[in-house]
């Protein structure tokens, strides 16, 4: 009895990740399209959807690699002690200002997750994810 052609495209991918020498866009899309798998894998059967899947993820990477450049340059708050002291302290205060599923969609949010995963985590829509976002960080803000 053979593996099943589902898992045989996940295989695919992970010996595709493994032959990878350096961590590129492509690899990251290879490391998404796996993600994407493990949450929907009915979505990814044939290889044009797993090929559009790697492509979508290659592309949001370069995307987010983007919107990091052009941030202005920072000073790292961790870099001293008294810095990461101040962090800690300021995340406390926010933990303690808002509830616990709200505490954990930040902290997706602040991972880099992507509304569309962690709506499909939470089965919330990812406007509703984004709205909700959106009213915490005023509310935390003011």
């Amino acid at each position: 009895m053979g593996i099943p052609h589902a898992w045989d495209v996940y295989r695919r991918l992970q010996e595709q990740l493994a032959r990878k020498c350096h961590v590129d866009d492509q690899s990251w899309g290879l490391e998404g399209a796996l993600n994407r798998f493990l949450v929907r894998p009915e979505e990814l059967l044939t290889q044009e959807q797993v090929a559009r899947a790697v492509g979508s993820q290659c592309r949001r990477e370069r995307y987010r690699r983007e919107l990091v450049r052009g941030l202005p340059a920072q000073e790292d708050p961790r870099g001293t002690p008294d810095g990461a002291i101040d962090a800690r302290r300021h995340l406390r205060l926010i933990k303690n200002q808002v509830s616990r599923r709200d505490w954990a969609l930040l902290l997706a949010v602040g991972e880099g997750r992507g509304y569309k995963e962690i709506a499909s985590v939470t089965k919330v829509t990812t406007g509703t994810l984004r709205v909700r976002v959106l009213r915490l960080r005023r509310a935390l803000a003011g």
